[in-house]
């Protein structure tokens, strides 16, 4: 929503780390110097700070260190205009608050965030760990008006637009493991969860889930964890503005959502999908009922399915299940 606060933020932000006058975002804004003191006071106690100059005006000097809403509303930038974004201290899951909200009539795109979650998942039923420890805990929900069979690229599609803005704004490397999660060097950073409601003929709506270790301190994990999973800030070796992140995402993730609808994002999927493919070359596994089968992984179709080639010379389409790299 695009508050009083906000609108505030913008100007301090834009200005950078010069101050703007007192009368500028008075008459910007339409209201009174004092009606701003009044707002800044609000915003103190969310976690920021103001320096005040006479006759130079105001200059922000301390944002808050975990999600904040007015502060991703400010940074948003113009691809995520649309966006209506809810952030929560604790829920069960981002998605099914996402879910809940489409239930009620939500106007949509929303992105739901939480600083933390008691009930996460991830795909097969799985369980994600999401402790209040700065990591990102986001859900975009979206009525796309779209055909069920449409879907299949979609969370192919929307993973190599995550991997590209994760290695773009952190400046690492990551990459992506069919069908859903982003690694560095092996270890899994990243998770992505779609759910959708769909007719015969029509999608009702999809829900996009993506749990991101950023600031998560590794040392406090499970030690099922440890061995297997990392975070932004272990590869970095400092903490990151998850904040400004999530705006950087956000646009990013408006970005490939028109792009889905409109259909124009086929002719680069395979090939930014051949760009972070972690599996492309390498020996993998997979089971099917009882039998298990070996072959080397060589991308993708195009409809998403990972190209599985045989020993025996043969081309094998796998659309779903858990793929294993075989050392």
């Amino acid at each position: 929503m695009l508050t009083k606060e906000v609108m505030i933020l913008r100007e301090l932000l834009e200005a950078k780390k010069e101050f703007v006058s007192g009368n500028h975002i008075a008459e910007r804004l339409g209201i009174s110097r004092v009606a701003i003191w009044s707002h800044m006071e609000k915003l103190r106690s969310q976690g920021f700070d103001f320096e005040a100059v006479r006759s130079k005006g105001y200059r922000l000097t301390l944002r808050p260190d975990s999600l904040n809403e007015a502060l991703i509303w400010a940074l948003l930038p113009r691809a995520a205009k649309d966006l209506n974004v809810v952030v929560r201290d604790c829920i069960d899951s981002t998605n099914s608050e996402a879910e809940r909200l489409l239930a009620n009539g939500q106007k949509t795109p929303v992105l739901v965030l939480a600083r933390e979650q008691t009930e996460g998942r991830g795909r097969l039923g799985r369980r994600w760990h999401s402790p209040d420890n700065g990591n990102l805990y986001a859900s975009f929900a979206f009525r796309p008006e779209v055909s069920p069979a449409r879907l299949s690229t979609f969370t192919l599609w929307m993973g190599v637009n995550i991997c590209e803005c994760i290695n773009s704004f952190f400046r690492i490397e990551s990459n992506i493991k069919w069908p859903n999660d982003i690694h560095i060097e092996g270890r899994k950073v990243a998770g992505i969860l779609t759910e959708a409601r769909m007719d015969a003929d029509q999608t009702r709506d999809v829900v996009l889930g993506i749990g991101l270790n950023v600031n998560g301190d590794t040392n406090d994990w499970p030690e099922d964890l440890k061995a297997i999973a990392t975070s932004i800030r272990q590869e970095t070796g400092y903490a990151q503005d998850i904040n400004r992140f999530t705006a950087a995402l956000a646009g990013r993730i408006a970005l490939a959502y028109e792009q889905f609808v409109s259909d124009s994002h086929r002719a680069a999927l395979k090939e930014k999908w051949n760009a972070y493919d972690a599996l492309q070359g390498r020996e993998v596994s997979l089971l099917q009922g009882k039998d298990k089968i070996t072959g080397i992984a060589r991308g993708i179709d195009v409809h998403g399915a990972l190209v599985l080639a045989r020993v025996d010379g043969s081309k094998l389409l796998i659309r779903a299940g858990e793929v294993t790299i075989e050392k």
